[in-house]
């Protein structure tokens, strides 16, 4: 007897596996296409990456990008003369050594070359790294930590290069406008949203400001998304909730209001799912409770 070959239905379970992890992920792909921003998102959005992009490679007096070019250079040469093999000293084959170099750094020279066109045709030409952030935070009249920096673009950064493309900045935007789960990270998306209504970037935003994109979001609800942004409840002297409407709001005043309303929604969610488990569990116990009064009932009937 021959032993039974089980590869072949391992391959058909990987067969069947795949193509669901396929689809899950074409899903993803086919869910962010079909998203179907307005005209005037799409103008905001486009202009905020731009504005972004041109702020990536705007030199600055901090930026000591031209001293770390240079420190990289020193430290390619030197490791290229490392790699170069040792010339024997020596009257004979002197010459031939010295060929030998020049060819060696020739085929350097050519690889670095290649590198460098391979780089440029396969990586977009734009798109900003925290370098960009940092610079626009600091017009918003604010200074934020590497790592809050580093975190905003992990959020986004699908390849993880460290730099943000139009394609991940765009998904970014549709993912959070249809997160009903809170469950993507949005801080980048509130710099991006703060950025989108504050047209004549005077570091702060008024209901005006905001009106034209709210409008085109959420339609029938623009009152509801108003009170979101620019209401803040306050307690006078007898202790009485009062709702004050802000004429402007700042940019971390924004992402404040806008983290809490996420987290409030979050933990309404979680407590929604609670509720749910609790009863179930119950629904379970009562089951198993009559399952054995049942059997316990047709024990004694048998007796």
């Amino acid at each position: 007897m021959k032993p039974k070959d089980n590869t072949k239905k391992d391959k058909k379970k990987t067969e069947q596996e795949n193509p669901k992890k396929l689809r899950q992920k074409e899903t993803e792909e086919e869910r962010l296409k079909k998203i179907d921003l307005q005209q005037s998102e799409k103008i905001r959005l486009n202009y905020v990456f731009n504005q972004l992009c041109a702020l990536e490679e705007e030199k600055s007096s901090d930026d000591d990008s031209e001293n770390k070019k240079y420190y990289k250079n020193i430290n390619e040469k030197a490791k290229q003369k490392q790699s170069i093999p040792k010339v024997q000293k020596g009257g004979k084959g002197k010459g031939k050594n010295n060929n030998l170099k020049k060819a060696n750094q020739k085929n350097y020279k050519q690889k670095d070359e290649e590198d460098d066109e391979s780089k440029e045709k396969t990586e977009p030409k734009k798109k900003f790294s925290k370098k960009a952030l940092r610079k626009i935070i600091r017009k918003l009249c604010h200074e934020f930590a590497k790592d809050e920096l580093d975190n905003m673009i992990w959020e986004v950064d699908e390849n993880l290069d460290g730099y943000v493309s139009e394609k991940e900045f765009e998904n970014m935007y549709k993912k959070c406008i249809t997160d009903e789960k809170e469950e993507e990270g949005k801080k980048l998306f509130y710099l991006a949203q703060f950025l989108m209504y504050d047209k004549d970037e005077k570091h702060e935003i008024t209901v005006e400001d905001t009106l034209e994109i709210l409008c085109a979001r959420h339609q029938g609800n623009v009152d509801a998304a108003l009170d979101a942004i620019f209401d803040i409840e306050k307690k006078d002297e007898k202790g009485k909730v009062k709702k004050i409407k802000r004429e402007t709001i700042s940019f971390l005043e924004y992402a404040q209001r806008m983290h809490e309303l996420s987290m409030k929604k979050r933990n309404e969610i979680s407590n929604r799912k609670k509720i749910f488990c609790d009863e179930l569990k119950e629904q379970a116990i009562k089951e198993a409770k009559e399952r054995a009064e049942r059997k316990n009932f047709e024990e004694n009937n048998q007796l």
